[in-house]
């Protein structure tokens, strides 16, 4: 076999696998260097082409491809990548940079960022006004889910029609507000539609629409955010940025010293952590213990719980002493035994590789009060490794549960909690329907909630095709005149999961196993045994059905997301 003989699914397989290890990472694994040319897009990120290709022959034949086994070029990869109906987008220039204006609140800047370039747009409400647009933004954003800015027409000939001229698919945007740069992205589409533009934004102060709009991928918060006025004086000699600008490639060199990595450059960064480092360090937590009445205090857990939230909403890795004690306090007064104290776990959470704390150098002595945290004006969160692997939507449900069962039994329900947190949908496989967010490749029907469209076909088919036999326990329950079982999504419709209503994502099972299923309490592994998560103990075997195909990748992510103590700590 070959890179030829790899499907689509096994590329899929392999960004996932990249997505858990981070870019970087994965090179050096598998023996790989950072692509030069052909880069494959997929759901607004950029990968290495030929790296993808390599680790998804792991997923189809067992073993991933050595890089002096294939060639990387047009003729192989690129067009094998396209034929599979992936996009690969090839660097033929250097990428210039783009210094983009927010806006204010006169044309919505800020609301209008978090929108459409943080949470992103749903393609599907608007495809009456894309057209012929849809088709590109749905082949770079499969999930359905694009991110996008836009600009109004200049009225004269000034760096901004220059800039709006002269941008390219593959340049770097800055986002600019307040005299800082305080995000960026790359291009990965530029398309001219003002009845897209009406339909994603409201019109300026002045009426027009944001008509030129460019397609995002790779979109990151820079934290902190980076002062602009060097920046912007080297390149238009004001002090401020009053208008879009471009940077050309052969100007870049005179600021390359202001200018923080790409994020290639970052990622090629040793972090020293892999997701299994990060279960290993939540794994050994060490809240405080009472001497006495030998209970264990919750603050830590329930505190990385909230960070995770605030990942989840896309909100800011660190936030101020104030933010956190303001936010955090009611949390822990509700939730945790004893009193709560946010200061601890705001600085003794620094003592993982799990959490930041800036704004004060340890020293011998340093007491954490509510004061002193103020008057250093201290911000605390999730280390930057940590928030970026915690992106992954199976890591990350699979640490929110690991935090669950290792921390938080006592609580009992936990809905309550996870839904404070803005994390509930993480609690089962099938997600939740109910959040504002809820998105991805099932249909929506436009209801008063966002809800996936499950076609009741599926689950028919499904189960006839079982005959309503359980596959993991092979239970038939009989009713009066008919049988009865349940059709169980592999990997649920919901948020934060977002699978597609497919066969190849449904499983028939009895409703003891779905609800086990659903509740990451059983798992698949590699070779189809059913194990429970708590031990890895196993309880049966995966009955497959020549006519039913499951998509192994569905599996492997639920599989992912399950907290499996076992596999990730040593006895």
């Amino acid at each position: 076999m070959g890179y030829a003989d790899v499907r689509e699914r096994d590329v899929l397989a392999a960004i996932e696998r990249c997505n858990e290890l981070g870019q970087q990472k994965l090179l050096d694994h598998y023996g790989f260097h950072q692509a030069q040319r052909y880069v494959l897009v997929h759901d607004g990120q950029q990968y290495d082409s030929k790296a993808i290709i390599g680790v998804a022959h792991e997923f189809r034949a067992g073993r991933a491809l050595q890089p002096h086994e294939f060639s990387g070029g047009r003729a192989t990869v690129q067009r094998h990548l396209t034929n599979l109906a992936f996009v690969v987008h090839e660097r033929t220039t250097a990428p210039q940079l783009l210094l983009q204006p927010r806006g204010g609140r006169k044309d919505n800047g800020q609301k209008n960022f978090q929108r459409t370039v943080l949470d992103g747009i749903t393609l599907e409400e608007h495809r009456e006004p894309l057209g012929t647009d849809l088709a590109a933004l749905e082949d770079l954003f499969p999930s359905g889910v694009a991110k996008v800015w836009g600009n109004t027409e200049p009225a004269t000939q000034n760096p901004k029609a220059k800039a709006l001229a002269q941008r390219r698919v593959g340049d770097r945007v800055f986002f600019y507000a307040d005299r800082h740069f305080f995000a960026e992205a790359v291009i990965l589409h530029l398309f001219r539609n003002a009845a897209a533009a009406r339909s994603f934004w409201p019109p300026n102060g002045e009426g027009k629409a944001f008509e030129h709009i460019m397609a995002l991928g790779d979109v990151r918060l820079l934290e902190p955010p980076l002062p602009a006025e060097p920046i912007v004086r080297a390149v238009s000699q004001r002090s401020t940025l009053r208008n879009l600008t471009l940077v050309a490639t052969d100007q870049l060199t005179a600021i390359s010293d202001l200018l923080p990595g790409t994020t290639a450059t970052r990622e090629a960064t040793p972090t020293g952590m892999t997701a299994n480092d990060l279960q290993h360090a939540v794994l050994a937590l060490r809240p405080y213990q009472h001497p006495v009445e030998k209970w264990y205090s919750l603050h830590q857990p329930l505190t990385l719980l909230w960070a995770i939230g605030r990942l989840a909403a896309g909100r800011p890795r660190l936030c101020s002493w104030e933010e956190f004690e303001r936010e955090v306090t009611p949390l822990l007064s509700d939730f945790s035994n004893g009193a709560p104290t946010p200061h601890y776990p705001f600085w003794h959470l620094s003592n993982t590789p799990l959490w930041d704390v800036t704004g004060i150098t340890p020293r011998s002595g340093f007491n954490p009060t509510s004061h002193s945290l103020a008057a250093a004006r201290a911000q605390a969160g999730l280390t930057e490794c940590t928030y970026d692997l915690l992106k992954n939507s199976a890591l990350r449900t699979k640490v929110v549960n690991l935090l669950r069962a290792r921390y938080l039994s006592t609580l009992g329900d936990h809905s309550a909690l996870l839904e404070r947190v803005g994390l509930d949908g993480h609690a089962t496989a099938s997600g939740t329907d109910a959040s504002h967010a809820a998105r991805g490749p099932a249909q929506r029907r436009t209801r008063t909630v966002s809800q996936p469209d499950r076609d009741a076909k599926i689950a028919e088919a499904v189960k006839s095709l079982h005959d309503n036999r359980c596959q993991f326990c092979g239970t038939r329950l009989a009713l009066a005149a008919s049988f009865y079982s349940e059709a169980a999504h592999i990997r649920g419709l919901g948020s934060p999961h977002y699978g597609p209503d497919e066969c190849s994502n449904v499983l028939c099972l009895c409703p003891n196993c779905h609800h086990r299923f659903d509740g990451f309490g059983i798992y698949i592994d590699d070779h189809d045994v059913i194990r429970q998560v708590a031990d890895g103990l196993q309880i049966g075997l995966l009955r497959r059905n020549p006519n039913h195909a499951l998509d192994d990748t569905h599996i492997r992510y639920h599989r992912n997301s399950c907290p499996i103590m076992h596999d990730t700590v040593a006895p």
